[in-house]
C-alpha cells in the first residue's frame, strides 16, 4: 500500500502542478486571456482520447503495472520537453504529452490495488492510498510556484515534477516484485 501511495502522490503532483499553473505558463508565452482559455483545453482533449484508448488497450492486454510505468515515463518525458523548449509549440507539445501521461496514469492506477485488496482491507487501503496520495494535489502546485519564485522560470518546476514522476516510475517498477502483472 505504501508503494501505491507513493505512486499516486507522484502522478497527482504532476497532474495538479501542470493543471493549476497551465494558464500562467501559457500567459508567459504572451497569449491573450481568450487564447489561453482556448489553448489550455487542447492538452485535455488529447488526454481524454488517449486515456480512453490506452485504458481499453490495458484492459485487453492485462498488463496494468507495465502500462502504469509507461504512463509515468510518458508524463515525465513531457515535463522535460516542456522545460527544455521555451518556444510555444514545442513547449505545448511537451505539456500535452505530460497531461496525457498523468491523466492516463490515473485511469490505469486504480485497477491495481483491487487486485490484492478486498473486503474491509480494500476500504481502508483505498482510503489510505487516496488520502495520502492526493496530498500531491497540494505539493505539485506549491512546488511549481516556489521554484518559479526562486528561479524566475517554470522550467525548474517542470523538471521537479518530472523527477517526482520518475520516482513514481521507479516505485511502479518495484510493484512487479510484489504483484503479478498478467
Amino acid at each position: 500500500m505504501l508503494i501505491l501511495t507513493g505512486i499516486q502522490f507522484g502522478f497527482v503532483l504532476g497532474s495538479y502542478g501542470i493543471g493549476i499553473w497551465l494558464p500562467t505558463i501559457l500567459k508567459a508565452h504572451g497569449l491573450s486571456i481568450t487564447a489561453i482559455s482556448l489553448v489550455s483545453t487542447v492538452p485535455y482533449i488529447f488526454a481524454t482520447v488517449a486515456m480512453l484508448t490506452w485504458a481499453r488497450a490495458v484492459d485487453k492486454s492485462g498488463k496494468k503495472i507495465l502500462n502504469l510505468l509507461l504512463t509515468c515515463v510518458f508524463a515525465a518525458v513531457g515535463m522535460v520537453i516542456a522545460s527544455i523548449f521555451h518556444e510555444f509549440w514545442p513547449a505545448m507539445i511537451g505539456i500535452t504529452i505530460a497531461v496525457i501521461g498523468v491523466t492516463t496514469a490515473r485511469a490505469v492506477f486504480w485497477s491495481i490495488p483491487t487486485r490484492f485488496l478486498s473486503g474491509a482491507a480494500a476500504a481502508g487501503g483505498l482510503a489510505f492510498i487516496n488520502s495520502v496520495g492526493t496530498f500531491g494535489g497540494f505539493a505539485g502546485p506549491f512546488m511549481v510556484g516556489w521554484l518559479k519564485d526562486v528561479t524566475g522560470s517554470f522550467a525548474m518546476g517542470m523538471l521537479g515534477m518530472a523527477g517526482m514522476l520518475l520516482l513514481s516510475t521507479a516505485l511502479t517498477f518495484s510493484l512487479r516484485f510484489f504483484v503479478k502483472d498478467e
